[in-house]
């Protein structure tokens, strides 16, 4: 499988601000959860795979970030769900967590960033 350098820039780290929520509010996966399958089934059907962008950290390989970028470019089903949806669990996310979470997420996604462009 063929690896490029991901043009991805991390804002903050998706994947440890949802490992906080789901581990401190259970019913986050049920929110969460329906929606990631979803947009696996459209990156599917774009033949899209998040696991092909090179990342330095392990944690960040196959991240939803990926294929969320990609799915913006591709699909317009995804931008008009993203649009009406997405920025809602964003902010339900958010607000399940504390301004230091938040923080630290941001500035791992910083880091990791910077190590990928110092390479």
């Amino acid at each position: 499988m063929t690896q490029e350098v991901s043009p991805v820039v991390c804002k903050n780290c998706a994947s440890r601000l949802a490992k906080w929520c789901y581990e401190r509010h259970w019913w986050f996966r049920l929110i969460r959860e329906p929606l990631l399958f979803g947009m696996r089934s459209l990156a599917w059907w774009h033949r899209i795979d998040a696991r092909k962008h090179k990342v330095r950290n392990p944690e960040c390989h196959g991240c939803i970030r990926f294929m969320k970028a990609e799915l913006e470019e591709k699909s317009a089903t995804f931008r008009f769900l993203d649009e009406h949806i997405g920025k809602k669990v964003s902010n339900l996310r958010n607000s399940l967590l504390t301004q230091q979470e938040l923080d630290e997420a941001k500035r791992y996604a910083r880091e990791e960033f910077g190590k990928k462009r110092e390479e």
